[in-house]
């Protein structure tokens, strides 16, 4: 997996606006990967059937890894890193899975259950990494990279972070089509 380690400065639209931030673009990564003729999401541990956790892992620990070297961060940096994801869509996979068994009568495994609430992907990726600053999880209508560094730039304007990771997600329903992901670590121009 690659990431584009240049710096870059992007003007967030209306940045110039109460409460805005220009955004600084510290590491990227993606999913798939540029230049991969066959990309392997990796595994999650005490997550099947469904493509989000996996997804969001291959896109957020390569570009963290890009900033910040292996996990977990220490605690004063970790303190001041947000997350923020957003997606296309929920967890339909694992819904329709939960669906099935609950159709035919049959017991729904815990770990279903569990992968289907929305923050669980997003807070295991948190707790490996000590991430713990502001964490939201946002349905996005619209492009979901730009829904995520909107919410990031009003995270860091606001003085809750002063890094924010924001992943965008289009997450697959079939293991040939298991989606796309996007991070981007920001921080606000000039600080």
């Amino acid at each position: 997996m690659k990431s584009d380690l240049r710096t870059h400065t992007t003007a967030h639209p209306g940045a110039t606006a109460p409460g805005r931030v220009a955004l600084t673009v510290l590491a990227r990564a993606q999913w798939p990967p540029e230049g991969d003729p066959a990309p392997r999401l990796p595994e999650v541990p005490r997550w099947d059937v469904s493509f989000l956790a996996p997804l969001l892992m291959a896109a957020a620990e390569p570009c963290l890894t890009a900033a910040f070297g292996p996990p977990p961060l220490p605690e004063a940096d970790g303190r001041r890193v947000g997350l923020v994801l957003a997606a296309t869509r929920g967890d339909t996979v694992t819904q329709a899975a939960i669906d099935a068994a609950t159709a035919a009568a049959e017991r729904v495994p815990k770990h279903l259950l569990f992968q289907n609430v929305p923050s669980t992907a997003p807070g295991h990726l948190a707790a490996l990494w000590g991430l713990t600053g502001p964490f939201v999880t946002l349905l996005a209508v619209g492009g979901p990279l730009a829904a995520a560094r909107e919410r990031a730039a009003r995270l860091i304007a606001a003085g809750d972070a002063d890094r924010v990771l924001a992943v965008a997600l289009d997450p697959g329903d079939h293991p040939s089509s298991p989606g796309t992901a996007q991070a981007q670590l920001l921080a606000a121009s000039g600080r």
